[in-house]
């Protein structure tokens, strides 16, 4: 013991430590252990062995049943029963042909009468001459196969029909020019597209208030110049004295129903013109 407290192992000491930190003491003794797991086993085995050999508990059976026998040991220990004769053969083939069906002779068909035959018999095959022609049957055939046209089904034949007429259809269009349905179709978009922004209402149109079609905003204003060149006319049929009232008054009532037209000529003379709704 140093004065720093701790101890020192001698090297005796340190070499009676077997590998591992562990004494012999500690160690497992796996002999001894082997042999109690052996005597382990055989004493189990006996034990299965005792207990094989003892009799069978009986079932429990109930006391209200005891005098009444088993069917099923019934139909065990009867006797089988003699085999039917007719059962031997029942549904097998051949079950209804016998000795005396088999044995029976049946009678020959007669020969037809010769006039109505169409190959002469079989006992007449040696009396029969065959009249060979040389024929390049070989030749033949391909000749006629040369010459042969080729059947098609109906549905083949219809596609080809369709085919030719759209062609034909194809060829005799005029190219460049623009086809007949799209001539239509576009006055109708542009009818349509008229009638759509004649039926808009105009945001500069004040309430109660209509916009005078472009057709009768012409034609007002045609009569308007009309009036107006009849206005002026009869003013300068006036005489230049005006000495009297009522030439006076004539040509004042006709300059001002010139200021009128001028004024109406202004109003439709504009691109739009709006007129009052009478309700």
């Amino acid at each position: 013991m140093h004065g720093g407290g701790m101890m020192m192992v001698t090297g005796s000491s340190y070499g009676q430590m077997p590998y591992g930190g562990r004494s012999e003491s500690r160690m497992r003794d796996h002999l001894s252990e082997n042999v109690k797991r052996m005597r382990q086993i055989q004493r189990q085995s006996r034990e299965r062995e005792a207990s094989a050999h003892q009799p069978v508990k009986a079932l429990w059976k109930s006391e209200k049943y005891s005098g009444i026998t088993s069917k099923i040991k019934e139909d065990i220990q009867r006797p089988p029963s003699a085999p039917r004769p007719k059962s031997a053969t029942f549904l097998r083939a051949h079950s209804r042909t016998g000795p005396s069906i088999k044995n029976i002779s049946r009678p020959c068909t007669p020969d037809p009468p010769a006039e109505k035959l169409t190959v002469p018999p079989a006992r007449c095959s040696s009396e029969i001459k065959f009249n060979r022609n040389d024929v390049d049957f070989i030749r033949v055939n391909g000749i006629s196969a040369k010459h042969q046209t080729i059947k098609r089904s109906p549905s083949v034949n219809a596609l080809d029909d369709l085919k030719k007429k759209e062609e034909e259809e194809y060829n005799k269009h005029r190219r460049g020019a623009v086809p007949k349905y799209l001539q239509v179709r576009k006055e109708q978009w542009k009818k349509t597209e008229e009638d759509r922004v004649a039926n808009t209402p105009d945001p500069e149109m004040p309430p109660g208030h209509r916009l005078l079609p472009e057709k009768e905003r012409h034609e007002t204003l045609k009569l308007l110049l009309t009036k107006e060149k009849e206005l002026v006319n009869e003013l300068s049929a006036l005489p230049l004295r005006m000495d009297t009232f009522r030439i006076r008054s004539q040509k004042q009532e006709l300059e001002g129903k010139i200021a009128e037209i001028d004024e109406a000529k202004k109003i439709f003379n504009r691109p739009k013109v709006f007129v009052k709704v009478n309700s």
